[in-house]
């Protein structure tokens, strides 16, 4: 599938061509309110279906424009041109289209013009093509927002030449790099779009690889140079990490994450004894596991994530989620959970819809997979099954899960790139 994107992409005849990963949070939702933890996450790329967005830029004669493609799945993996429009540069037109369709595209132009103006006049003054595709389920917990607007800045910057290249810049402006551009993309989120987001996606898909992340002295969210930087520790090359033995499955139930970021947020800046208790205990177990990651014990590193799950059932019923983590994630732990090579099954991002993984024995990673699905199947295809084993669920939340998706997964080490040409 990556093959066939990147080829149908270079047909094009782009100037660059972006990847931007996705990521999953190992200990979670510790980057919903940036208190003193560490929080370990991992950016990943799917072995079939890449869970990757693809940006392509080129320069044109005509004016500026905007293009969204779409990949078929179901149709042999046809790309298909969902959406074609000028792409109106007026500072005045791009603040209005902040809860457009194309709101990330401006969002993140907005922040170039905010962050770099000698960055932001280049490509003012350029008339430019800007492709998308992205194979990350829309609202599935995987951070698909993050990427698209990551590529879209780190695409901009590599075609303008402003990636660490300090040549371009005046005392007055501020560079562009990779942990500036994780802070740009959360800025967009949170300060422009008003959408509550933590941290890990941002600096995760950036960086890329499996870390520890740092969150010292960002809880006020505060703009560039007026609060440190993140502390991205990158451990999978520390440790010679190749691989996690886990399986990502979408549950079919799209969510919003700054909903749910939201109402934690402000239950823990308000001071709500029950939510820092929970995040107290979230903190602990997120640096104890630390160790079990690095010893490959795989059997502890499970028992961390099952307490993460429990505990997460419980902070989001005490921030006023009456199903916790989300009725349809809380049916596929219970599924797989039953497997005998199981080790643990948890969210992969904030809650709520979205997705989960399962962590198994690596050897066993197939037979898993195998099991996981059929035993979906066996459960959804019939309404009388469903409400058998759940009677008080109600059947959308069965009709959602017929459009599940699972995806064998490896460690992306090189967060958002360039694609050679």
């Amino acid at each position: 599938m990556i093959v066939d994107i990147i080829e149908f992409f270079k047909e094009l005849n782009p100037d660059i061509i972006i990847k931007s990963p996705s990521r999953i949070n190992l200990i979670n939702p510790l980057d919903a309110v940036e208190g003193d933890f560490w929080m370990p996450s991992v950016a990943i790329e799917g072995l079939n279906n890449p869970l990757s967005v693809f940006v392509y830029l080129k320069r044109i004669e005509r004016n500026s424009k905007i293009v969204i493609y779409h990949l078929d799945r179901r149709n042999n993996s046809e790309i298909h041109k969902n959406l074609e429009r000028d792409l109106n540069l007026d500072i005045s037109y791009i603040k209005d289209q902040f809860s457009g369709e194309l709101k990330l595209v401006y969002g993140s132009l907005y922040r170039i013009f905010l962050t770099n103006k000698a960055f932001w006049s280049l490509i003012k003054n350029s008339n430019l093509e800007v492709g998308i595709l992205s194979t990350i389920p829309r609202q599935s917990g995987l951070g698909g927002s993050a990427s698209i607007i990551i590529a879209l800045i780190y695409g901009f910057s590599k075609l303008f030449g402003y990636i660490n290249n300090n040549s371009k810049e005046s005392l007055n402006e501020i560079p562009i790099n990779r942990d500036i551009i994780a802070e740009m993309a959360t800025k967009v989120e949170d300060k422009d779009l008003k959408i509550t987001a933590g941290y890990s996606d941002r600096y995760c898909i950036s960086r890329g690889g499996l870390a520890f992340c740092s969150y010292v002295g960002k809880l006020s969210h505060n703009e560039l140079q007026k609060e440190p930087l993140a502390i991205y520790d990158r451990i999978d090359k520390t440790y010679n990490i190749k691989e996690l033995p886990i399986i990502v499955c979408y549950s079919g139930v799209s969510h919003k994450s700054g909903d749910v970021h939201y109402r934690l947020r402000k239950e823990y800046l308000g001071g709500n004894d029950e939510i820092i208790r929970y995040y107290t205990k979230l903190a602990r177990i997120a640096w104890k596991s630390r160790f079990a990651i690095m010893k490959r014990d795989w059997k502890s590193l499970g028992q961390f994530f099952n307490i993460n799950t429990s505990i997460m059932n419980n902070v989001m019923k005490a921030a006023g989620f009456k199903f916790g983590i989300g009725v349809a994630n809380n049916i596929l732990i219970d599924i797989i959970r039953k497997n005998k090579y199981v080790l643990a099954a948890k969210l992969t991002g904030a809650g709520g819809g979205g997705s989960v993984f399962a962590l198994t024995y690596p050897e066993k990673i197939d037979d898993v997979l195998n099991y996981w699905k059929n035993e979906l199947h066996k459960l959804i295809d019939s309404d009388g099954f469903f409400k058998s084993k759940y009677p008080k669920i109600p059947l959308k939340i069965c009709y959602g899960l017929k459009n599940a998706e699972f995806f064998k997964i490896k460690i992306n080490t090189s967060g958002v790139s360039e694609i050679n040409l």
